[in-house]
């Protein structure tokens, strides 16, 4: 048995091992290049675990706690915590990896926490591969939410039966309005898109780390070439309603987006997402994956779930505490400072 731990650098071995677990089709979110957007989150990695001819991948961002205001002169060691991608990830393991493995996998995988300071751990599992199963043993793992998947193996005809009635009403009715839906995989409406993104942002009270800035972009387009589509729903040649969306052979996923508000009456998104489910059915993919709500039964969710009545999903997270001692530590230097997240927030000393 062995391990190694890559970086964005050793981008080749990284899409190696990734081919070894083609059977069970991991998703974008596993590949270097989509580790490679979020730079900010922190240094991107792959552990690697082998035992005899069976693996376990582990993608994750490394963040120095030092970082966090109010603790880089309080602290006499550097330490870190790990972080999944954004969006869905977790160890995933070659079908025949059986409890023994991983039990082993994950003591070598503390054991490297431990000898780098890696004092506690967060994943955001991926509700179709349903990898938390391989960790409950290893982490807490808790369901926090749900989100909802449209299956696009089956017929058209079944995907349109899936639709909630009103849902299948509003995009007969934005088709008798006239409303076009331009599906490009190049960014020839990316100030449209940033425009109506942003002002959705705005609408909503989001968090600055939804401002991607132009770099981001650039990146995106460059090296996730054939991996993003931008739908963009016109009416007499204005976008109204704009998505971008990121796949793979497997799957699709909503990722950034927005309406202009003054257009919802003509149901601009729902054309929107049911051009792409039938760009995405002919293209082979099996599942797009539409996210959630802020909460479970929010509008959103509902909304999202009139695409697909019976394709609710469980999302689970996994915590672990490698240092519980530093933890408290942490825990008792930013006490005094206000939080800006909730209680249950993880890790407590990033809550402030």
């Amino acid at each position: 048995m062995d391990y190694d731990v890559l970086g964005l650098r050793d981008r080749e071995q990284w899409l190696r091992e990734l081919d070894k677990l083609k059977d069970i089709k991991p998703d974008l979110h596993y590949r270097p290049e989509y580790l490679g957007l979020f730079g900010d989150m922190g240094e991107a990695r792959l552990f690697i675990y082998h035992e005899g001819t069976e693996t376990v991948i582990y993608p994750f961002f490394l963040r120095k706690v030092n970082l966090i205001p109010g603790l880089a002169d309080k602290l006499s060691l550097d330490l870190y915590d790990i972080t999944g991608p954004y969006g869905y990830g977790g160890p995933l393991a070659t079908p025949a990896a059986g409890d023994n493995v991983l039990s082993s996998f994950y003591r070598c995988f503390a054991n490297y926490c431990n000898s780098k300071n890696i004092i506690t751990e967060f994943i955001r599992f991926h509700p179709i591969l349903g990898n938390h199963r391989l960790m409950q043993n290893h982490v807490e793992v808790a369901r926090v939410s749900s989100v909802v998947c449209v299956d696009l193996r089956g017929s058209v005809e079944k995907i349109w039966s899936g639709y909630k009635r009103n849902n299948r009403k509003n995009i007969n009715k934005a088709y008798r309005e006239g409303l076009k839906v331009v599906l490009e995989e190049a960014p020839a409406h990316l100030a449209d898109f940033l425009g109506i993104y942003h002002q959705t942002l705005a609408r909503r009270q989001a968090g600055n780390f939804y401002y991607f800035n132009t770099e981001f972009y650039k990146y995106l387009h460059r090296e996730l070439r054939g991996n993003f589509l931008y739908a963009h729903t016109l009416i007499n040649g204005r976008v109204i309603s704009t998505e971008l969306l990121l796949y793979n052979e497997s799957y699709i996923h909503s990722f950034l987006g927005g309406t202009l508000e003054q257009f919802y009456e003509y149901r601009p998104n729902n054309i929107l997402k049911h051009e792409v489910i039938k760009w995405a059915k002919n293209k082979g993919i099996n599942y797009f994956l539409l996210g959630g709500g802020y909460r479970d039964e929010d509008g959103i969710f509902r909304y999202k779930l009139s695409f697909a009545s019976n394709g609710v999903l469980d999302f689970y997270v996994g915590k672990k505490v490698h240092n519980q001692e530093a933890v408290s530590r942490l825990e008792q230097i930013m006490a005094s400072q206000k939080p800006r997240e909730s209680e249950s927030y993880f890790p407590s000393y990033r809550r402030y």
